[in-house]
């Protein structure tokens, strides 16, 4: 953002504008968003020098969007691997596999993640999110010790772009995941982890 907001009235007017650019990107799509300056603009009910003084353009509210969404997913993702009962290794990746298929039936997460409509700037941030998360799984299988002394971060950032790419093939023609193949993810998660997994 150009600016942070700090009045009441400000905050409202960019929680307008990114309520409004999440609606269009699930009714138009990126493309038709990016593609008229305007669109954004007329559906959100915000004056031009109100939306230019927060934001550079439409490009960078969805920008925006995806910050808050990664920012909000890693903390519930941290929710969802801190729940599990903990008494087996293998939870991790129910954990892991349970989350990224309900992330993606989210209609922005599919717009954004899945059709690859994502700026330099987000997948630069996203790599740094997947390197937070690796950390993140890689404490919950330190839980297992010593079974899972050899198991590194990288170990974990691996599985996790993996995932990524399955969850991502998973969703692009089925709004709620093919079954088939987050089941396949499931099974080589699993495997993966197990080779790692000292005697």
């Amino acid at each position: 953002m150009r600016k942070q907001p700090v009045q009441e009235r400000s905050r409202a007017v960019v929680e307008q504008i990114l309520e409004t650019a999440a609606g269009l990107v699930e009714d138009v799509g990126f493309e038709a968003i990016v593609g008229s300056p305007t669109l954004l603009l007329e559906k959100a009910g915000v004056s031009r020098g109100s939306f230019y003084t927060f934001f550079e353009s439409p490009e960078h509210v969805l920008d925006e969007l995806c910050y808050r969404q990664m920012k909000n997913s890693t903390e519930t993702f941290q929710q969802a691997l801190d729940a599990r009962r903990g008494r087996r290794w293998n939870e991790v990746v129910d954990v892991l596999v349970d989350y990224y298929a309900d992330e993606h039936r989210t209609p922005l997460v599919r717009e954004l993640w899945v059709r690859q409509n994502l700026t330099q700037r987000v997948r630069t941030l996203d790599e740094l999110c997947i390197e937070d998360w690796a950390g993140r799984v890689l404490a919950q299988f330190q839980r297992h010790a010593p079974k899972f002394d050899g198991l590194t971060r990288l170990h974990c950032s691996v599985a996790l772009h993996a995932l990524e790419r399955l969850a991502q093939y998973a969703f692009t023609d089925d709004e709620d995941g093919d079954p088939t193949v987050l089941a396949q993810a499931r099974l080589m998660l699993t495997q993966f982890f197990a080779a790692h997994a000292g005697k």
